[in-house]
């Protein structure tokens, strides 16, 4: 699943790198406009809805903690 989180990532920023425990936003690699693209992007990328109280910074912060938001979503 990190994988294609991953992939997911890259197509919204090919600088994101793969290390699942940098921050995102304070790496400046995402801001809080990108999450919403993010959001759409793994929607269709894993056919699943993200509730919107799920959209929040600390879910979208690291590769680690999207993963975590998805595995719970299963």
């Amino acid at each position: 699943m990190r994988e294609k989180v991953l992939k997911v990532l890259n197509e919204i920023n090919p600088d994101i790198g793969g290390n699942p425990d940098e921050n995102l936003l304070d790496a400046g690699f995402i801001d809080s406009f990108e999450i919403i693209n993010i959001v759409m992007a793994l929607e269709e990328a894993f056919n699943i809805e993200i509730d919107p109280e799920l959209i929040v910074s600390e879910n979208f912060q690291t590769v680690d903690s999207i993963v975590k938001l998805l595995e719970k979503m299963k």
